[in-house]
Order: C-alpha cells, then sequence, then structure tokens
C-alpha cells in the first residue's frame, strides 16, 4: 500500500498549499478592491489571475488522486 500512502500524502500536501493560496488569493483581491494606485491594482489583478490558475490546476490534481484512491480501495475490497 505503498502507493496509497504516497497519494494521501500527496493529496494533504495539496490540501496544505490550496489554504496558502487562498489566504493569497484573498489578499490580490483585498488589493484589488482597496488600493487607490493603478499600478498595485494592475498587479493585485495579475496575481489573482495567477492565483486562480493555480488553484485550478492543484484542484484537479487532487480529484485526480481522490479518483485513484477510490480505485486502489476498490481493488482492496475485491480481493
Amino acid at each position: 500500500m505503498i502507493r496509497e500512502s504516497q497519494l494521501y500524502q500527496e493529496f494533504l500536501d495539496l490540501e496544505q498549499r490550496m489554504r496558502l493560496l487562498d489566504r493569497q488569493l484573498a489578499d490580490a483581491l483585498h488589493r484589488i478592491r482597496h488600493s487607490s494606485c493603478a499600478d498595485l491594482t494592475e498587479r493585485a489583478k495579475q496575481d489573482e489571475k495567477f492565483l486562480l490558475a493555480e488553484l485550478d490546476r492543484m484542484m484537479t490534481r487532487m480529484r485526480a488522486i481522490e479518483g485513484q484512491l477510490l480505485q486502489l480501495q476498490k481493488k482492496a475490497t475485491r480481493h
């Protein structure tokens, strides 16, 4: 069950990274709404775009891991 434990650990690592990205996204949104400088607002919008892409990528990987873990669990219950 090494593969299962590795997948589970990767999932936990991604969850932790996702929480950090969520906080960074909240900060970027705050800067977009409350910045008085156009340059800072533009930078915050760029940050938001990057962070959303990263979150999307991570969530896709997390769903893939969940699917793999379910498949492994199904195989384990059949034997």
